[in-house]
């Protein structure tokens, strides 16, 4: 009795680890280890293996044993251009076992740059580990496998399937691999250059103890044979493994079409999105999977690879160079960020200087301190920034770097972000948020002011011309052509150019306001759904919360903005001088088959002319409509007074249904919300 309440103490103790709550430290979970060891050694009787004495895997084996795999590991289609990527995905859409599918969904999830390997699980027990080897046949490390703290030797479910055989990465942190390369730097042993070929030669190791030392870590990605899975699709897939304590991939998003998944890949590629370099781990690109088993089966394999896979992959590149100064930046929102001035290195074509630090946090977690060597890399259109110190080149005592109390440019106080991780500058008047606000007001994606520049905008302000957005609405000719280096005729085209961005559309000026949380496709998102400026100021949380897309923190900020004294100041001033920004329609409606549609959107007149039969009604659209688009359909609803939502609930006037319905018309069905098909929606609206 007393083994197996030890052991279900530690198995606790490592469901708890996986998760990242430790309960106990290093030390002591080693000491009750060994006691377990102890009894086990004095009961005399066979020792399970999924005991936690067994996650070293025992003894140094004679030499790794190649296993056939149950199914192949094949490899999977790749390429590093969103050209490319996009016919794959009409590919997939015009794949004739797909004719009758109405809708694809598809998930993203990050390339973990490791070593793939299988898992399998018998009857919730651990029993193999493969190497990928040659996809067809791979190398038996099951007795490195057990030392992953990440990996479970037994499943946490009383139902475990009875064959899980997952596929996924063996990794390492680079925070683990600056802790290694120290601990080799003072045993006079070569250092490592990167966590992949660390990985790739532990995993390989004969002595299962060296392994263990390296703190290897697994997250699974793929499924290969079961017996007794719940999940129908990739997206769950990866929830029941939680669920089980095996570590799933993580920040992985599921979408309804290619297109919107491809446009999130565009977004975490682009120079301004920090999140990928913030990763404590390596990645070579993205992936993207049709989400659906049986739509997967539909579609199939090559020799080589699946047809419902690709891989959107990024050039990397790295170098190692000494970090000179840490200096601060402010941005539009009053974000603090550190800015790592380099020595200056060749990084993929160009010379290298500077590079960005992220946050505080990021400086305190990878402990970079002025006067080290680091290792910078740039990965596709991603800026510059530091993947590690190489401490174990820290040859003397560094300082450790003091995060700025007050803003480095208005002296005004600063605040950590609740729950966050961003420092702020709290004065709405510094000059340094009031030039980054302005740059982003007047981008191509924003107002698209021309004339415009950052030199223009730094006088501008400093001269005290310009001190909110309205402003540059007040300028006139005489006023600007005073400024250093500004004739009559600069003067006259940065004027004609302000005015004319008094005309741009919704989402622009949306964007351009640098509302928290709120970006361009978010904007565009907004703009669609309501029209126009007055009509969004006047949203309630609910009702933004009920557009797709726009989860509670994004609602609340847009909500908060307008409301806040900022805000409605901004906004005030801004329709004051002649911005009444609403949605532009550009666009030929037509249909599957190429026809326009049976409703002509450039025939419905505004909506102050227009008849309402929709006025006051809350519609919800699910399934595929013979003669609307979604995006079209929403439009009408909106030209003809309705409101189109995204979620059904009592307060729903009707749903409309088309072919392939989902999830909705049941829900409207328990309601007993009307449901409405889309020859009577004509009848209803006079076509």
């Amino acid at each position: 009795m007393q083994i197996e309440n030890l052991r279900k103490k530690l198995w606790d103790y490592d469901k708890r680890y996986r998760a990242g709550e430790p309960l106990i430290s290093d030390l002591e979970y080693d000491r009750l280890l060994d006691d377990l060891r102890r009894l086990e050694k004095e009961s005399g009787k066979p020792i399970p293996s999924d005991s936690p004495t067994q996650r070293l895997g025992g003894d140094v084996v004679d030499g790794l044993v190649s296993v056939p795999h149950r199914h192949p590991m094949l490899s999977i289609e790749n390429t590093y251009n969103i050209g490319e990527l996009r016919e794959f995905g009409k590919r997939v859409e015009n794949n004739p076992h797909l004719a009758d599918t109405p809708r694809i969904p598809w998930v993203v999830e990050l390339k973990i740059d490791g070593v793939a390997a299988s898992l399998i699980y018998e009857n919730g027990i651990l029993v193999q580990g493969l190497t990928r080897g040659n996809g067809v046949i791979g190398d038996d490390v099951t007795h490195n496998i057990k030392t992953i703290h990440d990996v479970p030797l037994k499943l946490d479910t009383k139902t475990p399937p009875k064959v899980l055989e997952v596929r996924g990465e063996v990794y390492m942190l680079n925070s683990d691999l600056v802790k290694l390369n120290e601990k080799r730097q003072e045993a006079g042993e070569s250092v490592y250059a990167n966590t992949r070929n660390v990985t790739a030669g532990s995993i390989r190791l004969l002595d299962p103890s060296v392994c263990a030392q390296r703190r290897l870590r697994f997250f699974a990605h793929g499924i290969g044979l079961c017996d007794g899975l719940k999940a129908t699709n990739h997206f769950d897939f990866l929830k029941e493994l939680e669920t089980y304590g095996i570590p799933a991939t993580p920040h992985v998003r599921r979408f309804e079409s290619f297109d919107d998944a491809v446009k999130y890949c565009d977004e975490l590629y682009s120079t301004d999105n920090t999140f990928l370099a913030g990763l404590d781990f390596e990645i070579d690109g993205l992936v993207l999977k049709v989400d659906d088993f049986s739509l997967r089966e539909k579609l199939g394999s090559t020799s080589k690879s699946p047809r419902w896979i690709i891989a959107y992959k990024v050039e990397k590149y790295e170098a190692t160079t000494k970090l000179r100064e840490i200096r601060v930046q402010v941005g539009k929102t009053g974000t603090i960020t550190p800015v790592a001035e380099l020595e200056p290195v060749e990084l993929a074509g160009t010379v290298v200087s500077r590079a960005s630090l992220h946050n505080a946090e990021e400086i305190e977690r990878k402990d970079i301190r002025v006067g080290d060597v680091v290792v910078v890399e740039k990965a596709g259109k991603i800026i510059p920034h530091v993947v590690r110190v190489e401490r174990h080149l820290r040859t003397e005592e560094l300082p450790v770097y003091e995060f700025p109390t007050a803003c480095p440019e208005c002296g005004g106080p600063l605040a950590k972000d609740p729950g966050g991780v961003y420092i702020r500058c709290e004065n709405k008047a510094c000059s340094a948020q009031v030039k980054e606000k302005l740059r982003f007001f007047a981008a191509r994606n924003s107002m698209d002011i021309e004339g415009l520049g950052d030199k223009l905008i730094d006088q501008l302000v400093d001269s005290g011309l310009v001190g909110r957005f309205g402003d540059l609405y007040r300028l006139t000719t005489e006023s600007v052509e005073k400024l250093e280096r500004m004739g009559k005729r600069s003067a006259q085209k940065l004027i004609d150019g302000v005015e004319t961005s008094k005309s741009r559309e919704l989402s622009k000026l949306l964007n351009a306001l640098s509302i928290r949380h709120v970006g361009q496709r978010t904007a565009t998102i907004l703009a669609k759904r309501f029209g126009s400026l007055p009509r969004l100021r006047e949203a309630t949380v609910d009702e933004l919360s009920d557009v797709d897309e726009i989860g509670p923190i994004i609602a609340q900020s847009v909500y908060q903005y307008f409301r806040s004294e900022d805000g409605i100041e901004t906004v005030d001033d801004l329709t004051s001088l002649g911005l009444a920004a609403t949605v532009q329609v550009v666009q030929e409606p037509v249909t599957k088959s190429g026809s326009r549609t049976l409703f002509d959107l450039d025939t419905v007149p505004e909506e102050a002319d227009c008849p309402q039969p929709l006025a006051g009604q809350t519609i919800v659209v699910t399934g595929s409509l013979e003669h609307f688009k979604r995006d079209e359909i929403e439009s009408v609803i909106e030209k003809l007074g309705g409101r189109p939502s995204s979620s059904v609930s009592s307060k729903t006037s009707f749903v409309l249904v088309g072919a392939d319905p989902g999830s909705k018309l049941a829900k409207a069905e328990k309601l007993g919300v009307r449901i409405v098909h889309e020859a009577e929606f004509l009848e209803m609206i006079g076509q």
